[in-house]
């Protein structure tokens, strides 16, 4: 009963979240619902499905192919609640399987005070990416440079290469994916420097936005992931610049020398049952037709599922 009425409230709450995550969307369709998928699953067997804006575009397609419906209709019978959304609701039991970047270390503690414990399966390849606006002539950074930026440390992007121009260095929110993404690959919670509230953008077309702004974004940087970056609100009035020389692209993501991989993983509660449909699902996901269908929908693969 429980998840039939969520599955029922899932088309509210897909309406109310659509500029977060469909209303940026590329405009090719998902692929997915026509489909001859090995496995099925009826709607009365189907889980509660959440995750974050930059996976939502698989896993409603992934629902299309398992559910043999069409996407517009699987958007119904998932939810897409962002990363912090999604991982409250996996450990009140109010979804089962999420869809996001690897937890947070408060998340993590979150679970554990709740006596929940995670299983975590990497199924895409990602980026972490940093964007300036397109007229800032700095290409490339280091990781130095970069923990230098958003230590306080550096604040002029003269002192990389640059115009003699103030560095407006924006965040995301705490919990938000991109979040716990700076303090994985680039600094520590500690160490980075308090920023005020209008530099801290609530998501993630937001942060963007702010670095595309034409009157204020030229000495602005930000960061988000890079499907979500190039797919799902891409504007050609910011770029994206290397690390250590590399520019970040479906090539360099899926050859590894991009430096700054994330892995995209599916999630659920590792007192799941082995027999569970999650497992099965998991499985699917992790086997050729789900990286296929990652493909179709312009994600990576995980090179380790090759």
């Amino acid at each position: 009963m429980r998840k039939k009425l969520i599955a029922a409230a899932a088309l509210c709450l897909t309406v109310f979240m659509m500029s977060a995550c469909g209303g940026d969307k590329p405009e090719q369709e998902p692929a997915g619902g026509d489909t001859g998928a090995s496995l099925k699953i009826s709607l009365e067997e189907w889980p509660v499905i959440d995750g974050a804006t930059a996976l939502a575009p698989y896993y409603e397609a992934m629902a299309a192919k398992l559910l043999d419906i069409p996407v517009e209709e699987a958007r119904q019978h998932v939810l897409c609640s962002t990363t912090d959304g999604a991982y409250t609701n996996l450990i009140n039991k109010d979804a089962d399987m999420i869809f996001c970047s690897l937890p947070s270390e408060d998340q993590t503690a979150q679970a554990e005070a709740a006596g929940v414990k995670f299983e975590c399966t990497p199924f895409l390849n990602g980026g972490f990416v940093f964007f300036v606006n397109k007229d800032n002539p700095v290409d490339s950074l280091t990781v130095d440079e970069l923990h230098n930026i958003y230590s306080g440390k550096i604040t002029n992007w003269k002192e990389v290469g640059g115009n003699d121009q103030e560095i407006t260095a924006y965040q995301r929110s705490e919990g938000s994916g991109s979040q716990t993404g700076i303090y994985r690959f680039i600094i520590s919670k500690d160490e980075i420097m308090p920023a005020p509230t209008e530099k801290k953008i609530g998501d993630m077309a937001g942060i963007i936005d702010a670095v595309a702004d034409y009157d204020n974004g030229v000495g602005a940087i930000g960061y988000s992931y890079y499907y979500y970056v190039a797919n799902m609100h891409y504007t050609d009035q910011i770029k994206l610049i290397g690390i250590e020389g590399v520019i970040p692209s479906d090539e360099t993501i899926a050859d590894g020398t991009y430096p700054l991989i994330n892995q995209s993983h599916v999630i659920i509660r590792a007192d799941e049952p082995e027999d569970s449909i999650l497992r099965k699902i998991i499985e699917w996901i992790t086997s050729e037709e789900g990286q296929k269908l990652g493909e179709e929908n312009g994600y990576v693969r995980n090179a380790a599922l090759q």
